[in-house]
């Protein structure tokens, strides 16, 4: 399955006027989605409900795109930040 997060682009139109007023939306969908997830114990914690889990999850990944498109992330910003995953796939995490 291939995901296209271009389309998350198509919603800056519900972003906050601001960078830090979009940051405290991305704080509340943080914690919206630790609120998906019950922990029990240091070693045993589930998430309750793994539809809502989705959402809450793609809720924080939209608020941080707008986020980042607010803040004026570039293409070559994004292609650094793709060569340090490459780097990490391939020689910092290789063995596992």
């Amino acid at each position: 399955m291939e995901i296209d997060l271009n389309k998350l682009k198509n919603y800056k139109s519900i972003t906050y006027a601001t960078p830090l007023a979009q940051f405290g939306k991305v704080k509340e969908e943080f914690n919206e989605l630790l609120n998906e997830v019950e922990v029990k114990s240091l070693s045993y914690s589930f998430i309750k409900n793994i539809d809502n889990f989705k959402a809450e999850a793609l809720d924080l990944i939209t608020a941080t795109v707008n986020l980042l498109l607010l803040c004026g992330l570039s293409e070559q910003d994004f292609e650094k930040h793709i060569n340090k995953l490459e780097y990490y796939k391939n020689v910092k995490y290789k063995d596992r």
